[in-house]
């Protein structure tokens, strides 16, 4: 049975740039236009290994950059090759004209992670977070030194899969050592410090977003005024990186109750992104578990698109919360849909784009300039679409819609 999914989005506030969207002209950041390749290189003083994928002909001289860390619970015996979402991703990504890197981090073991000294799984997760700051650093010092990848250190997105996720949310939303409780200070100060001990010192960290395939964060609070935007998927039955805040791990019995490394999902982040005005994505998929993608090539390409348009938003515009208003109401019906997809606005919609859960362009309108609208579906696949609206009204900020094809 297929799983059945819901979208939250929240603060959609995007103007194209005129500058971004000549750089993303013919398709580049939404479809597959190259081919990839792929060199390993050791990027920390650990002698961590990345994959970096880069398109293949690829000429532009300041190339977006994402980097994802891999599922696997932080123990022993994953490592980078064996997450297949994460590998996918870094394929489609640079075939779409990003350059992307799938990292190893520090691991432990299992005893470690469950030891009834919190202390200890602690200081196992913060090694890797300070191996997943020195990935990116790596990146910023190759731009400042030899520039052999091209990136441009505005555009540098993180995130993972998994504990990949939990990983590079706590480097996302973490912004200084004081903000930090005072147990993840402590093992910060033994691993070399706020920004670590990994390598490649004296360049930053900085990113413009992250994203969450099933991660977490041990406290809600760590999201803040003014921190990071974020895309997130995650299933509300997740019992590996709980969906509300709790013991990660099936809440192992075996912890003892005062100890510290609780994981709060989706369900408890979203809230708070909204009540800290958080520019953020969400999915939700209800009823799924733990990663439903990594054995589910429809899901999998759903996040795909999901996270495909969400990142295309940054590289090819801009976001003002000063510049739009968020009173259009639009709904799409009905939902699932056969043969015609109904468009019912607030405001007059001058163009439309649609596209298909891979991220492909299948339709295009513009100089509609109207609130009621209607989409001849009937020759479409069927399948999961996106439909994204703009305004004749430019102070309306850009609305999209998921809607299912059956």
């Amino acid at each position: 049975m297929k799983t059945k999914l819901y979208l939250i989005m929240g603060c959609i506030l995007f103007l194209q740039a005129p500058k971004a969207i000549a750089q993303c002209a013919g398709g580049r950041y939404i479809n597959q236009i190259f081919n990839d390749s792929i060199s390993t290189v050791t990027y920390s003083t650990d002698t961590m290994l990345m994959d970096i994928y880069e398109p293949v002909g690829d000429t532009s001289s300041a190339r977006p950059l994402i980097i994802l860390a891999h599922e696997g619970s932080f123990v022993a015996g994953t490592d980078r090759t064996g997450d297949k979402t994460v590998d996918s991703f870094c394929a489609r990504f640079a075939k779409r004209g990003y350059v992307t890197a799938s990292i190893d981090y520090r691991l432990s073991t299992f005893t470690n992670m469950l030891s009834s000294d919190s202390t200890v799984p602690i200081d196992e997760v913060i090694k890797a977070v300070s191996d997943g700051k020195a990935a990116i650093r790596y990146f910023v010092k190759d731009r400042a030194t030899s520039n052999y990848y091209k990136i441009d250190t505005n555009n540098i997105f993180i995130g993972g899969n998994s504990a990949g996720a939990v990983l590079y949310m706590h480097v996302a939303y973490l912004d200084s050592l004081g903000e930090c409780p005072s147990y993840i200070q402590s093992a910060m100060l033994a691993n070399g410090g706020f920004e670590g001990n990994s390598g490649n010192p004296g360049y930053t960290t900085k990113s413009r977003a992250v994203i969450s395939l099933a991660g977490g964060l041990n406290k809600v609070d760590f999201v803040g005024p003014g921190d990071k935007p974020s895309v997130n998927c995650q299933g509300d039955q997740d019992p590996i990186v709980p969906y509300y805040c709790a013991y990660p791990n099936f809440g192992t019995p075996t912890i003892p109750v005062n100890i510290q490394v609780k994981l709060c999902g989706l369900g408890s982040l979203e809230p708070q992104y909204v009540a800290e005005g958080i520019y953020h994505w969400s999915m939700v998929f209800p009823g799924a578990g733990h990663v439903p993608w990594d054995a589910n090539a429809t899901e999998l390409n759903t996040i795909d698109s999901f996270v495909t348009q969400f990142l295309y938003n940054f590289v090819c515009g801009t976001a003002s919360v000063n510049q739009v208003n968020l009173n259009a109401e639009v709904s799409l019906f009905p939902n699932p849909a056969s043969d015609v997809v109904n468009i019912k606005s607030s405001e007059f919609v001058n163009d439309i784009t649609m596209y298909d859960e891979t991220g492909r362009v299948v339709l295009q309108a513009s100089g509609i300039n109207k609130t009621d609208y209607e989409i001849n579906t009937a020759h479409f696949s069927k399948g999961l679409y996106f439909v994204k609206m703009r305004f004749s009204n430019e102070n309306n900020s850009p609305v999209v819609k998921r809607i299912v094809l059956e």
